[in-house]
């Protein structure tokens, strides 16, 4: 029989510091948004005309640049499926998707991992990278299409160390699933976008309730 001791709660001055870093990596996320809109995406990929290879890589470099640019994720990849085709939305979206993550978790490593100790000395860092690894792959899952909160959770995540590859490993089917979610509902239609997201954001939530659901312990 296998036993688990669980960490002691985190202290009130610890949740503190986990919130104040998660606002910071939010605030990063945010700001191009708040700056830019999502002005800077469509031109981009206006500008490649209607060649499927030229789109899906415009596309890709998009998406690789989320963490840090004003890119509405939704829109480049139904976009994308829309005038090339579903399986370049499909590629295109879960290439660029990954990509995004792979730039993301190397920027929390090499950047907000320098900074994170500010707000967290390193036993928390060490606290909260242990708490991560027990339900890492639904969190990340589940945030895929959720926007800022998708990129903060892998920053996050890199931030306290969690290696690289665990968490591209973790985000590629649900890449995937997105990707296919968004290249079926292919449109250029504003409200046909708002309903793909609305119903991926709504799923993943449902997902995320059950799993936190499932995962707590059963009175005896």
């Amino acid at each position: 029989m296998k036993s688990s001791v669980n960490p002691p709660p985190r202290s009130p001055v610890g949740l503190v510091r986990l919130t104040l870093l998660i606002l910071f990596v939010v605030a990063l996320v945010s700001v191009p948004f708040m700056v830019f809109g999502e002005s800077l995406a469509e031109p981009f990929l206006a500008s490649q005309g209607q060649r499927g290879a030229g789109l899906t890589l415009a596309a890709i470099v998009l998406l690789a640049a989320d963490s840090v640019a004003p890119v509405p994720a939704t829109l480049v990849i139904m976009s994308l499926a829309a005038k090339a085709g579903f399986v370049a939305g499909f590629v295109g979206g879960t290439l660029g998707m990954t990509a995004g993550v792979v730039f993301a978790a190397w920027f929390g490593r090499f950047a907000v991992g320098r900074i994170a100790p500010r707000f967290m000395p390193d036993a928390e860092l060490e606290r909260l990278r242990s708490a991560l690894q027990t339900r890492l792959g639904w969190t990340l899952a589940c945030l895929r299409s959720v926007p800022v909160l998708a990129e903060t959770s892998v920053i996050v995540a890199a931030a306290a160390g969690v290696p690289l590859r665990r968490i591209v490993a973790l985000t590629l089917l649900p890449n995937g699933v997105v990707s296919v979610i968004y290249a079926v509902a292919a449109s250029e239609s504003f409200a046909t976008a708002s309903v793909a997201f609305l119903g991926t954001v709504l799923a993943s939530g449902v997902v995320w309730m059950w799993v936190r659901v499932a995962g707590r312990p059963r009175s005896q």
